[in-house]
């Protein structure tokens, strides 16, 4: 296992939170980028972004934000990027050093949930364009004030995570339920918790770590 799947593992579920703030704050919503003041608009809101890097469609490759000598984007909005890079030279952490990183190694959704859990953002945002996606880091206090998981989210997310990602499914919810401080029991392979919503969550595990059933279901991707 590499350094940046274990990383994805503990770090995806709590960033996919994230991204659940976001939907709950904004709903359906149109956006626009203001570069030299820094923001992203969501239909009257903004918020400061920090570029983070973009995805080809044609080289199939994710690109860092500090890496691309065609972008136009103040170095002000760049700040996060390096701040990363230097957080992965660090610690060893190839795909946050290397200037591009083929999409099938790691894709600009699994770097920024990594990413926006080592830099304190709010969530992650992908701005699409002709032949690509760019992909910033978003900070605001009103998607931070939005309620954690409840069971229907988070069992919707966790089985997104594990049909598209190769992860330890066992690894990627106990570290949520760890980092969230959220108490749970395990017992031969089932690990039950009671969500802050005051819902009861219980996932069945095979000896691989491999998801068997959420609450008594197959998952839903499965």
């Amino acid at each position: 296992m590499t350094k940046f799947t274990t990383l994805l593992e503990q770090y995806a579920l709590l960033a996919l939170e994230k991204q659940e703030h976001l939907s709950l704050l904004l709903g359906e919503y149109s956006w626009e980028l203001d570069l030299d003041r820094g923001v992203i608009r969501f239909d009257g809101m903004e918020y400061p972004f920090q570029a983070l890097g973009t995805e080809s469609d044609n080289t199939l490759t994710w690109l860092w934000a500090w890496a691309n000598e065609q972008t136009e984007i103040p170095d002000e909005l760049l700040r996060s990027a390096r701040e990363l890079q230097a957080w992965g030279e660090r610690e060893g952490i190839e795909e946050f050093t290397l200037p591009a990183v083929d999409l099938d190694r790691a894709d600009g959704h699994m770097i920024s949930m990594i990413a926006s859990m080592i830099s304190g953002a709010s969530c992650h945002f992908r701005s699409p364009y002709e032949g690509g996606a760019a992909y910033l880091l978003i900070t605001g206090r009103e998607i931070d004030a939005q309620p954690a998981f409840d069971l229907t989210r988070l069992m919707h997310r966790f089985t997104d995570l594990i049909s598209l990602y190769e992860v330890n499914h066992h690894n990627a919810l106990t570290s949520y339920l760890a980092a969230k401080e959220i108490p749970f029991s395990e017992l031969v392979g089932l690990v039950t918790a009671r969500l802050a919503s005051g819902e009861v969550l219980s996932v069945e595990f095979d000896e691989t770590g491999r998801a068997l059933s959420l609450n008594g279901a197959l998952p839903a991707n499965d």
